[in-house]
């Protein structure tokens, strides 16, 4: 399978994959929607409107984790073909080691900029091993996919308390710990009404742990995330860029939806601090969705604040 994705060009591993999503549907309304989502809609401009810094635009492998799984080597050059700069892997390195995909990465000019683990992978002796691989990848950032605590206001106390002690263990490797954010940190508390994310931005320490907001899961949890990142973006420094419809659950790849990626980005002061790293957790398309995902968001152009 690698020398395959090798030889062919990312245009052309575009249009296979869109060949192979139209043969394997059927009726006339599937295919439009399958083209439409490989040819994302014009983004409109305004003066004074600037892109997404291409050199921070990242891809996660969560994304791609059953052809990482089968060729990390063809993958990962797929991924650099398409123009991405930075991977984030999820759990694994596609059944090779840490320092084995270091090399695949810079051979293919691509940057780990941070890796998703289980809250397991933090406690105990796997925690050393955990920071040690990040070390080997050189990653800046290294944190969990999710938190396991009770889903109540003193639960995201302790949970923060935990997490403000692997951010301590963290710093000790050179390394920023961080929380990746779905929809139910933006939940309240049944019995006191507290936000249960606002709990960690008070309770966790800010110079110890960073969170990594994902723009779908948070509009999923009916909340605008324009405020969280006027008031608190340098505690943002890595953002998921998912969309499809939200209110319904349903994911697409990157400007066939409904989420307002200019609008939202908007909001941000300092552009160039951040990482933006497209993922769908649904994998139908992958090779569609990475290629059609970065061509959409290197179209967006907005206005950062003052």
């Amino acid at each position: 399978m690698t020398n395959d994705l090798q030889k062919l060009s990312r245009r052309h591993l575009l249009q296979a994959a869109g060949a192979a999503a139209l043969a394997v549907t059927s009726g006339a309304t599937v295919a439009s929607a399958t083209t439409a989502a490989a040819t994302p809609a014009a983004v409109p401009t305004s003066p004074g409107a600037r892109p997404v810094p291409p050199g921070k635009i990242g891809f996660g492998l969560y994304s791609v984790r059953t052809m990482l799984a089968e060729d990390p080597e063809g993958t990962l050059a797929m991924l650099a073909d398409a123009g991405y700069s930075e991977i984030e892997p999820a759990y694994d390195y596609g059944n090779r080691t840490p320092e084995q995909f270091r090399a695949i990465a810079d051979d293919n000019g691509l940057r780990v900029i941070g890796s998703h683990h289980n809250p397991s992978d933090f406690r105990g002796a796997q925690a050393e091993v955990t920071f040690e691989r990040a070390v080997t990848l050189g990653q800046q950032y290294v944190g969990v996919s999710y938190m396991d605590g009770a889903q109540t206001a003193d639960g995201y106390r302790r949970m923060a308390d935990e997490m403000n002690q692997w951010g301590e263990a963290a710093q000790s490797y050179g390394l920023r710990w961080y929380a990746h954010l779905h929809d139910n940190e933006f939940h309240d508390d049944p019995v006191t009404g507290e936000r249960l994310f606002d709990v960690w931005l008070e309770r966790a320490d800010p110079q110890l742990v960073w969170f990594e907001l994902d723009l779908y899961w948070i509009l999923r949890a009916g909340v605008d995330p324009g405020p969280y990142l006027d008031a608190y973006e340098r505690r943002f420094p890595l953002l998921h860029l998912k969309d499809g419809t939200p209110t319904e659950g349903i994911e697409t790849d990157l400007g066939a939806g409904t989420v307002d990626f200019p609008g939202i980005l908007s909001h941000l002061r300092h552009p160039g601090a951040h990482s933006y790293i497209i993922e769908r957790d649904e994998q139908p398309h992958p090779v569609r969705t990475a290629n059609a995902s970065y061509d959409y968001l290197r179209s967006v152009r907005f206005t950062p604040l003052k």
